[in-house]
């Protein structure tokens, strides 16, 4: 599994303009999720997900499943040179 996730709907679905915001939102989230499972279930060591800047609620939401979730060692921007504000890097605990 490649540990560098984008989040861009143009890299989720062929036809990112006929999706409703809400319905955008909830394909993102559940991308997010279903990746980072993924991730911990393979015990990986750390994952980026890019999420873009926009208007910060896929940021803000990613960062709260985050901070709810057990398995997670802590997060924070990805590299500013590389990706803005725009990814951020989770790093996962150890089984």
């Amino acid at each position: 599994m490649p540990d560098l996730i984008d989040l861009h709907l143009e890299e989720l679905t062929e036809n990112p303009k006929k999706l409703f915001p809400h319905a955008a939102f909830e394909l993102q989230m559940k991308v997010f999720n279903n990746t980072l499972e993924k991730a911990i279930a393979q015990d990986m060591k750390n994952i980026t997900f890019i999420h873009g800047v926009g208007v910060g609620r896929l940021k803000s939401e990613i960062r709260k499943e985050l901070g709810l979730n057990p398995h997670i060692k802590g997060f924070e921007d990805a590299d500013h040179k590389k990706f803005g504000y725009g990814a951020t890097i989770v790093y996962l605990k150890s089984r």
